[in-house]
């Protein structure tokens, strides 16, 4: 009669344990995640603040080139030549003289910007 009993005591305490590490690891887990979680949030922001840093950065070294193209001698002559051509266009409005204005003017914008 003894051993059913130890029998029985032996898989109830081999359930318990068990069920025991399963919850252990699946509290271990859940803490893990969250962990996780956590870091990943901070990972995300910290990664939005340097792109948002980065665009700042380019938009202001963009707009220090296009100042010193806009300033540097080449610069200087094809936007007087481009007010040259637009005033030409106001004193004889012609075919030549429109077309001419839009084009000086427009290589002008187009070397500020582009640096070409």
């Amino acid at each position: 009669m003894k051993t059913p009993h130890f029998l029985a005591l032996f898989f109830i305490i081999t359930l318990a344990v068990t069920c025991g590490n399963l919850l252990s690891n699946y509290i271990a887990a859940q803490f893990a995640a969250s962990e996780l979680r956590e870091v990943n949030a901070i990972i995300d922001l910290t990664r939005e603040q340097l792109i948002e840093q980065k665009q700042a950065d380019a938009a202001v070294r963009q707009n220090t080139a296009k100042k010193q193209r806009a300033r540097s001698e080449k610069g200087k002559a094809m936007w007087r030549s481009c007010i040259d051509w637009s005033a030409m266009h106001q004193k004889k409005q012609t075919y030549t003289t429109e077309k001419e204005s839009k084009r000086q003017c427009a290589i002008y914008h187009h070397y500020v910007e582009s640096g070409l």
